[in-house]
């Protein structure tokens, strides 16, 4: 008894939770990010940890040897890359920091690890509860799959798709990951002969102990195979291979784990028996997901062709390689060469790869059609350095290095089969995910990372590395020091997990606003208040409702039909009460549709509201995150925002001077460097109009001239300037490939809007100077918004092509932008000289696109090229112009021709524009 008391202590008790709770912990409709929330509280449970030792112990010792410095190091590393972040882009630091705090206290973590469990059934007690995690992992990911169904989060997805075998870890590549590092521990407990023996003693719990662990190998094995991951199932099959064969070769001349009495032969042989129920269960599964059968739901999983599809395509490569570019360029750029040393800054790939996507594209065009919208690098060791710098990869290196020769001197070292057993699994599942992060990121999926450091520390700890150096911490310091970092970390964690949260409650309501505006405008209201006022007047095709005589000449054959016997008097009885019964039928179908388009409504307010009031709060919780504002942004140009002013006055003034409480929370100004953020400029918010109503505020206390100046109109333009500044507020924080577009789109309609504006106040003049007693000030500040959104249009619209010029193979609406953007050049371009140029350079930038994406058939921007140049361009002008066009086109068509001659068999529509393309070339 007391031996099991020292087993288990409180200390214990709490990681043994956290084992279980941070890989099943979600919250439906709460969850975003899957591992915020998980970030938090290992935070809280180590932070009780520590408060534990700190309480019982007068003396705290600690044991670490340089593997740990070495992570110690990468934690510091991540403190000075924040230097960069604070000059780069100061408003993105609070992101930065709450990583790089993390990173230094998961050092702290691994050191306790290490010096806390020293025994072999400490060390199993964990692996055991690690293990029983991994199980409800593996079997909610096969529901998932098979099912749609999470046991967390009710309906996830559709059956057999490979996105749905998620689970509570994140997407289908960390649950898979998770087995590679849990499968070695089931081998531990099926070979070893008496693991556990202090809670299993008897050859028969022992038994049912190696049941258990072969019940729990099934569904982690199958969620491997539905998972498809192939760096996984290739690092495991090779880890675990290792692992055993190195087993079965090391174990000569060790000593047994036990002196061979006739039940520890007996144990011997149940060990075998189970080992050899293992490989054939795997074997079993292997075959029944490589083969079509019900459980590959007929072929729908082709693990084979995957497998063979990483081996044989290009594509699958760089699509890896353009992210590894990226996170390289990013650190390399010259723009501060602080960079070399301290990368770009924990934590920012998310936000540059975007940014950096020029870069690589221009050094490898080839890369255009496989460009993927990461948020991570795909390489940890690469993300390392990028963000890094050359001091965080150092530390890397030296951790892995130093960890694997660590690892290899103990292992030829350890002088017992157990140990070698126990150690041989640590090293499979760190094999694993060390081959897993070097295609992925499972390290910042917080249940791969808890159980990377454990698996780790343990390998470089007190059990297996008696050598560790011993240091007793000043208490007071060490308190003060470690619980700084703590408490910093809980407010940090607590308002992200917080501020994603609310984020996700916002999305989903947003969702409802979005469904309840659509139902509504699948009512023509203004077709059914027509229709109840001819129903009312009598009139239209409702006219026979006038009277029964004009009824009766109407429905008089129906109505004598439906009542036989009845007499002339009594049929025009009858038939009034027919007229009667028509109408109030036919009113209560009308108001019911017209409750119903008011319900619609009153939801949709409600629920737009509800959507603008989470996004806010989320934003205010967690100010780094960025979506929510780009959210607001997009809730702004709806028409709830947008018809708020009508017929008040003081709600235009407050939003046409920049004080309404939509507007509260756009970022002000951008603090950073812009030629690392792509801000059109560093000041964001656009208040055009504020000084000058604030100085002529009377105006909106007559109607008259609200009505006659058509300060509405004006106010709808201050609110898709508001909409505009929250879009330009979430680049410095949040990366979207569509936000350059749609402020393309946005200052384009502006620009149109404000022209016809012009010219109404300018037939306006008499109103103009009542108002405001002159009109040139009113005017100029109209000429200049026409300029300046004709500036912004054209700079985030080449920016949009700039960033992103092709992938229209992923995301086909892309490749519209090309068209998009030169019907608008006439509008926001004024000169017709500078419409020439600019012409010229898009099309330009979409062949160039175009013949590093298959190739593809630029017709539509060519003839919109050649008919501007006719309709606005003559003579040797328009000669010079069609010759560039002839010049910029004539490699595209080349290419073109080429394929059509090549390739037999293809679509009709590419045929076709493929002919339309070389037609309109002729012509030039």
């Amino acid at each position: 008894m007391t031996e099991k008391k020292h087993l288990i202590d409180f200390e214990t008790i709490v990681y043994l939770i956290l084992t279980l709770f941070i890989p099943l912990f979600v919250t439906k409709g709460f969850t975003h990010e899957p591992s915020t929330g998980k970030h938090l509280f290992y935070v809280v449970g180590f932070t009780v940890i520590f408060l534990s030792v700190f309480i019982r112990k007068r003396e705290v010792l600690m044991r670490f040897g340089y593997v740990h410095l070495a992570f110690f190091g990468i934690g510091i590393a991540a403190l000075l890359s924040l230097i960069v972040v604070s000059m780069d882009n100061p408003q993105y630091f609070r992101y930065s920091l709450e990583i790089a705090l993390y990173v230094v206290f998961l050092s702290f973590t691994a050191i306790y690890i290490s010096s806390k469990w020293d025994s072999v059934e400490k060390i199993e007690v964990i692996m055991l509860f690690f293990l029983i995690g991994a199980a409800v992992v593996a079997a909610d990911a096969l529901l998932n799959f098979y099912l749609g169904f999470d046991i967390f989060l009710g309906k996830v997805g559709e059956p057999f798709a490979r996105a749905s075998a998620r689970s509570t870890i994140g997407n289908p590549n960390f649950v898979s990951d998770y087995m590679g590092m849990t499968i070695p521990m089931i081998f531990y407990f099926l070979i070893s002969r008496r693991p556990l023996g202090i809670l299993f003693k008897s050859a028969r719990s022992q038994l049912i102990l190696k049941i258990i662990m072969l019940v729990f190998l099934i569904p982690m094995v199958a969620s491997v195979f539905v998972s498809q991951t192939r760096t996984v199932i290739t690092a495991i099959f090779i880890g675990n291979l290792l692992f055993l064969l190195l087993y079965f070769f090391l174990r000569k001349g060790k000593k047994p784990e036990a002196l061979e009495t006739s039940e520890e032969k007996k144990l011997k042989r149940l060990s075998l028996i189970f080992l050899l129920l293992a490989l054939v269960i795997i074997a079993v599964l292997s075959y029944l997901y490589l083969t079509p059968s019900p459980l590959t739901g007929d072929g729908k999983i082709n693990i084979t062709a995957r497998l063979e599809y990483v081996l044989t395509s290009s594509g699958s490569w760089k699509e890896r390689f353009s992210a590894w570019y990226n996170s390289l360029f990013q650190w390399l750029d010259d723009t501060n060469k602080l960079r070399i040393p301290f990368g770009s800054g924990i934590g920012t790939f998310q936000l540059y790869h975007l940014l950096y996507s020029p870069q690589v594209l221009n050094h490898s065009p080839d890369f255009m059609p496989v460009w993927n919208n990461f948020k991570r690098t795909h390489n940890d060791y690469i993300q390392g350095l990028g963000e890094m710098g050359i001091i965080g990869l150092l530390f890397i290196v030296l951790m892995v290095g130093l960890l694997v020769f660590r690892y290899v001197k103990n292992l030829f070292r350890i002088d017992n089969k157990r140990d070698l057993l126990l150690y041989g699994s640590l090293g499979a599942g760190i094999f694993s995910l060390a081959v897993h992060s070097f295609f992925e990121f499972p390290l910042h999926m917080q249940p791969n990372l808890m159980l990377a450091i454990f698996l780790g520390s343990i390998a470089v700890g007190k059990y297996f590395n008696p050598d560790l150096k011993e240091r007793k911490l000043p208490r007071v310091p060490a308190v003060m020091a470690l619980f700084a970092i703590a408490a910093v970390l809980i407010f940090l964690k607590t308002s992200a997990f917080l501020g994603e949260g609310f984020f996700r409650i916002g999305q989903t309501n947003q969702q409802y606003y979005l469904a309840y505006y659509n139902q509504a405008q699948n009512i023509n209201l203004s077709a059914l208040q027509q229709i109840k006022n001819e129903i009312s007047t009598f009139s239209g095709n409702y006219a026979h409702l006038q009277d029964v005589a004009s009824y009766m000449n109407v429905k008089g054959s129906e109505i004598r039909s439906k009542y036989p016997g009845a007499n002339q008097i009594d049929l025009l009885e009858l038939a009034e009460k027919e007229r009667q019964s028509e109408i109030r039928k036919l009113l209560d179908e009308i108001n019911n549709r017209i409750n119903q388009y008011n319900f619609y409504i009153s939801k949709a307010a409600e629920f737009y509201d509800k959507a603008l009031d989470d996004f806010k709060l989320s934003n205010r919780l967690y100010p780094v995150f960025g979506k929510p504002l780009w959210y607001i942004a997009g809730l702004g140009t709806k028409a709830q925002r947008l018809e708020t002013a009508r017929d008040n006055p003081e709600l235009m003034k407050s939003i046409l001077t920049g004080k309404d409480e939509y507007s509260s929370d756009i970022i002000l100004e951008f603090k950073g460097d812009p030629e690392i953020i792509p801000v059109h400029r560093t000041s964001i918010r656009t208040l055009p109009f504020a000084e000058f109503f604030q100085k002529h505020a009377s105006v909106f206390d007559n109607p008259e001239l609200v009505s006659g100046l058509q300060l509405y109109f004006i106010t709808q333009i201050q609110m898709i300037l508001d909409a505009a500044d929250y879009y330009e507020s979430s680049v410095i924080l949040f990366s979207e490939r569509q936000t350059p577009r749609i402020l393309g789109r946005l200052y384009t309609s502006l620009n149109s809007e404000l022209k016809k504006y012009f010219n109404f106040i300018n037939s306006r003049e008499s109103t103009v100077v009542s108002a405001f007693g002159e009109s040139g000030e009113f005017r100029q500040i109209i000429i200049d918004l026409v300029y300046e959104s004709g500036d912004r249009a054209t700079y985030w619209f080449d920016l949009a092509i700039t960033l992103l010029p092709g992938t229209w193979n992923r995301y086909p609406d892309w490749e519209d932008i090309y068209i998009e953007y030169l019907n608008s050049i006439p509008s926001i371009v004024d000169s017709i000289d500078a419409q020439k140029l600019k012409i010229l350079e898009v099309v330009r930038k979409h062949v160039w696109a175009c013949e590093n994406m298959g190739p593809a058939t630029p017709d539509e921007t060519l003839q919109f090229a050649v008919q501007w140049g006719r309709s606005n361009l003559s003579g040797e002008e328009l000669s010079s112009f069609e010759q560039n066009l002839k010049n910029i086109y004539e490699r595209v068509v080349n290419l073109n021709r080429d394929l059509i001659e090549k390739t037999p068999n293809l679509p009709e529509k590419t045929v076709d524009q493929i002919q339309s393309l070389i037609s309109l070339f002729e012509t030039l």
